[in-house]
């Protein structure tokens, strides 16, 4: 998070998903790195992901500023949708439907989206679909391979 906190614009955001277990550990990474938490993210699911002591139908994340970026306009609700992709390309792939709404609200057409945990490359398509330019890091070249694919058609 220090590299993407150095990498961002002045006055700007980033987006993280999160494993709530681990709020403690997330939270520290993102203060130490220069982050400030404006906002928490719920996606909720149709379907059940995990079961343990409850039934888990959410996705959780959190919005972060580094310095002082503008209110927007119209802000987004805090609670956003969720698309079952059954993670046909990777195991915990994230919907389109699910990622266009923070591009939209959170960059301007033309702007590049970084997504150092790319994964399927979701962020990929749903900034491609906003006009925006993207940047797509993945270590798995299994991941990274499929993301490419996905991103030719």
């Amino acid at each position: 998070f220090a590299e993407v906190h150095r990498l961002l614009r002045a006055d700007a955001f980033c987006v993280s998903f999160y494993g709530w277990p681990w709020i403690d550990r997330f939270m520290s990474a993102w203060k130490e790195a220069g982050f400030r938490p404006v906002s928490h993210l719920v996606w909720v699911k149709a379907h059940c992901s995990r079961e343990g002591f409850t039934r888990s139908h959410h996705e959780v994340g959190f919005l972060l500023a580094k310095g002082r970026p503008p209110r927007p306009t119209q802000p987004l609700s805090d609670v956003l949708p969720w698309q079952y992709t059954h993670n046909e390309l990777h195991p915990n792939q994230k919907p389109v439907v699910g990622i266009v709404p923070l591009i939209e609200a959170f960059s301007r057409p033309g702007d590049i989206v970084l997504d150092p945990f790319a994964g399927s490359g979701t962020t990929g398509v749903a900034a491609r679909s906003c006009r925006r330019q993207f940047i797509l890091i993945e270590t798995d070249w299994h991941c990274c391979q499929k993301a490419r694919a996905r991103l030719a058609h």
